[in-house]
This record gives structure tokens, C-alpha cells and sequence, in this order.
């Protein structure tokens, strides 16, 4: 793996030509989040179609891990490869997604 990349962003799908990264799942929206382990960091991964599903996962994964200092480390528009970390970071903490 390359230094200072998320598995996301250093695989492409195996099974397409697009130049999509590589993510285990056919949802609009991926995120990773960061969390401690007892070695070394870990990423979770969570889904969504929409915007509103994502946060949702993002919050109950959040809070699944708040012990081990658990923080969003990318967001991805998968169908139109646009990384949208900061602009939804800004949003999520804003409480656009509290729905």
C-alpha cells in the first residue's frame, strides 16, 4: 500500500476498465473512518444511496467506536469518482444530515 493512502484510493475495481476505486460495495456514497486499534489504526467503512443514509451510518458507526477516538477520514461520490470529504465533513457537524 501506498504511504498516506486509504485502500480505496490505491486499488482500482479489478473487474471494470473505469478508473473507480475499488470499493466492496454498489452504493452511491463510501466513507472510511479512522479508529484506533490495539496495534494500529483501523478503518471501518460505511454506505450509502443518499447523502442522509450515509450520515446515518456514519453516526451509529461513530458511536459503535467512540472509545477508540474514531474520526471521518475520507467520503467518496463513488458513480462520480469526486472525493467530498471536506464539503460533507463541513455539513455533517453543521447537522444537514440530522434526518
Amino acid at each position: 500500500m501506498l504511504k498516506n493512502k486509504l485502500p480505496s484510493q490505491t486499488m482500482l475495481n479489478p473487474e471494470s476498465a473505469t478508473n473507480k476505486p475499488y470499493v466492496p460495495h454498489d452504493e452511491r456514497y463510501h466513507a472510511e473512518i479512522q479508529c484506533e486499534g490495539e496495534i494500529a489504526m483501523r478503518y471501518v467503512c460505511c454506505i450509502g444511496n443518499t447523502l442522509e443514509e450515509l450520515a446515518a451510518d456514519i453516526t451509529n458507526e461513530l458511536r459503535k467506536a467512540r472509545h477508540r477516538l474514531p474520526q471521518i477520514a475520507l467520503v467518496l461520490d463513488v458513480h462520480n469518482k469526486n472525493d467530498i470529504t471536506d464539503n460533507f465533513i463541513q455539513d455533517y457537524n453543521k447537522g444537514v444530515y440530522s434526518g
